[in-house]
Parts: C-alpha cells; sequence; structure tokens
C-alpha cells in the first residue's frame, strides 16, 4: 500500500511538470495574437474618446460675441434719455403757471350774499374801503369807513360852495359784466340850506377783490346835469349845455371792477338845415370857413339836429394856445359827426358834401355808422347791447333801514 501511495504521488509530481512546461512553451510563442488580446488601437481609442474639437469646443461654449453683449444689456442712450425726462418746456411751462391775469384775478369763493354781508359790514363801519382810484372827490389809496366817506365828500362839497347837507343815504347791488358777482352802489344826497332845487348826488360804487374791499369810481349828478348807473355796470353822465345843446358821458365797470372809458357825445338841435354853423365850437378854426356853407333844404324850422361822438377821452376849457391845440389834435379830430331829421333818418344825402367834410378832417358819417362804432367801441370792453339796456337798480334808503 505505501508502495501504491508514493507511486501516485510521483505520478502527480511528473503531470505537475509537464502542465508548467506546456503553459510556458505557448507563452513564448512569437504569434500574432498580440494583435488581437492587446489592440491598443481598438480599446483605447484615444482618438474618439478625447476628441478635444467636439468636447472642449470653446469656440462654442465660451462664445463672449453672444453671451456678454454689452451693445443690447446697456444701451445708455434708451434708459438715459434727457432729452425726454427732463423737458423743461413742459414740466416748467412759467408762462402758464405763473400769469399774473389769471392768479391774481379775485376767486368767487363767497356766494353772493355773503359778499353783499362784507358790503353791509362797510355800511355799519365794521370795516374799512380803500379807494383805487382818484375818480371824483376820491384820494386813490387812501381808506374809508363810510362815515368818514360822508363826512369828506360833504366838507369838500361846502368848499367848492355846492350841496354840504347829506339829505339822503341809500344802497343798490348791481352785476357789473354781468359775471354773476355782486358790486355794490352808494348813492349820498346833499343839499344847500338855502337852496333847495340844488342836489347833488354822489355815486360811490365798491367791489370786494378777494379781502380786500376797493372803491372803483365816483361820479355826480347835479343842477341841469343827471347820472346814473345801470344794473350791470353802464354808466350816462350828461347835462345841458346850452339852450340847444346836451352833452353825456358813458364809461363802463368791467366784471373785474375797473371803471373804462367809452366816449363823450354832444348833440345840437334846432337846425333849420344841415350844416355847421360859422360859429360851431364843435369844428377847429382852421376848417370852419371850408364846411361852414349850407346845404339841404328842410320844410319847417328846427328839423336838423347834429350829434359829434368822439372816442379820445379830452376836453379843454383853458385859454392856454397850447392847450387848445392839443384839444383840437386829441379831441375835435377824433369826433365823428352826423345829422338827422326829426324822424331820426339821415339828413345829409349831398355827397359833395359829404366829400368836402371828410377832405377837411371833419369826419361826416351816418346814423347807422356811428351806432356801429360805439357797439364796436363798447365791445371792447365786454359792454355788450344786453348790459348797455339793463334797467335802473332798485335802491334802498338806509335811513330807514337803520330806523328798522
Amino acid at each position: 500500500m505505501k508502495k501504491f501511495l508514493k507511486l501516485f504521488c510521483c505520478m502527480m509530481v511528473a503531470a505537475l511538470l509537464v502542465s508548467g512546461c506546456s503553459k510556458d512553451e505557448k507563452k513564448d510563442e512569437p504569434s500574432n495574437g498580440n494583435k488581437v488580446t492587446d489592440a491598443p488601437n481598438v480599446t483605447d481609442e484615444p482618438k474618439v474618446t478625447d476628441e478635444p474639437q467636439v468636447t472642449d469646443t470653446p469656440a462654442v461654449t465660451d462664445e463672449p460675441q453672444v453671451t456678454d453683449v454689452p451693445v443690447v444689456t446697456d444701451e445708455p442712450k434708451v434708459t438715459d434719455e434727457p432729452a425726454v425726462t427732463d423737458t423743461p418746456e413742459i414740466t416748467d411751462t412759467p408762462d402758464i403757471t405763473n400769469t399774473p391775469e389769471i392768479t391774481d384775478t379775485p376767486v368767487v369763493t363767497l356766494t353772493p350774499e355773503e359778499v353783499k354781508a362784507v358790503y353791509d359790514e362797510f355800511i355799519e363801519g365794521k370795516r374799512k374801503a380803500v379807494a383805487t382810484t382818484d375818480a371824483g372827490m376820491l384820494e386813490e389809496g387812501r381808506s374809508y369807513l363810510f362815515d368818514e366817506l360822508v363826512e369828506d365828500f360833504g366838507t369838500k362839497l361846502e368848499k367848492e360852495s355846492l350841496p354840504n347837507i347829506i339829505t339822503g343815504k341809500e344802497k343798490a347791488y348791481i352785476d357789473c359784466g354781468m359775471d354773476g358777482y355782486p358790486e355794490l352802489v352808494l348813492k349820498l344826497s346833499y343839499e344847500r340850506e338855502e337852496y333847495e332845487d340844488s342836489p347833488d348826488d354822489e355815486f360811490i360804487v365798491l367791489r370786494l377783490n378777494g379781502d380786500e374791499l376797493n372803491i372803483v369810481t365816483n361820479f355826480a349828478q347835479y343842477y341841469r346835469s343827471f347820472a346814473d348807473i345801470n344794473e350791470y355796470g353802464y354808466i350816462t353822465i350828461g347835462g345841458s349845455g346850452g339852450a340847444t345843446t346836451y352833452t353825456n358821458t358813458n364809461s363802463f365797470v368791467t366784471a373785474e371792477g375797473k371803471e373804462v372809458f367809452l366816449w363823450t357825445e354832444t348833440g345840437r338841435y334846432g337846425f333849420d338845415k344841415p350844416y355847421f354853423p360859422m360859429d360851431a365850437y364843435e369844428i377847429p378854426d382852421d376848417v370852419k370857413a371850408v364846411v361852414a356853407r349850407e346845404v339841404g333844404y328842410a320844410e319847417g324850422g328846427n328839423a336838423y339836429e347834429m350829434d359829434r361822438v368822439s372816442f379820445s377821452e379830452y376836453d379843454c376849457d383853458s385859454p392856454d394856445p397850447d392847450e387848445q391845440q392839443r384839444y383840437n389834435d386829441e379831441y375835435l379830430l377824433n369826433c365823428y359827426y352826423t345829422f338827422v331829421n326829426d324822424d331820426g333818418e339821415n339828413a345829409v344825402t349831398d355827397e359833395e358834401y359829404v366829400k368836402l367834410c371828410n377832405d377837411n378832417i371833419v369826419k361826416l358819417v351816418t346814423k347807422e355808422e356811428l351806432d356801429q362804432m360805439r357797439a364796436d367801441k363798447a365791445m371792447e370792453y365786454g359792454c355788450t347791447s344786453e348790459i348797455v339796456s339793463g334797467g335802473l337798480p332798485e335802491w334802498v334808503n338806509l335811513d330807514e333801514t337803520s330806523e328798522e
């Protein structure tokens, strides 16, 4: 048995030796197998796996021209545009926001009744009124209480030997310019004790402008004259200039409370023919001889009336030659004349006479032309035909009111 085991072991060793030799021989054989098993050109393929041209394409992934385009993202010309955001012509328009004619116009914040209550405070002596004109007997810039106004006017009348005893005090509310804002008119009546037929009525117009009460004008009527203001602020002052002569002056208190001159009118009636007589003071001396020839005919006497209208505010009673010349230049030579008959129709139909007058600076026009000139002048200040034809205001006696 032991011999058998020995023999088996020897056989196994021999087999192992033979097997080892066989592997070494195959390993050393220079065959073509290296090209297949190691095939570095196939398994490692550096040209394919590392392809830097494809995986690392910096030209595509970095593209600074696209991601960093400063021209598009910053665009200062669009976001800053100072020419649009800072336009001073639109945001700073001083001509509109600072216009004094608009911003200084008294804004009506009170109701008409509240404005009238302020006027009543003046009459009751609770507040003063400032004169904004020197018209009549007013002193521009002076502040008056109602009683001071009454006394001051009476004193001035006494110095002029005119009526000076106060005999009546009246008030009326008017609407100058028809704008719905009320103004106050006072009428103070004076007489001289020894001459009861020579009254003097002083008209005083007041307006509340913002917080300040103003006296805007003063005018009067007296012996052989008349004056009045209608419900819309149209003023007429007239009187007799002789047996056959009369005169009117017209003015208007605007909606803003300012008196404006419109025209002066002088009328002469009693002509038996439509002509300028040689003594007509309406004609400058150097043209009297030319235009003072008689024309036209009338059946019956005293059938014609001549009207002279001047839109220039000037008059002269001075004997001074220079003043008289100025009166001729600024007043007489700016007058317009018309003749009418008893029926109110144009009386001058002689074309030669019309031309003669106009050629010698005597402006002879028709009644219709003169009426249109008046209307145009009034409309310059917003004085419409409705305003001119307004009625008289309602007067309230202040003495009777105070007694109640």
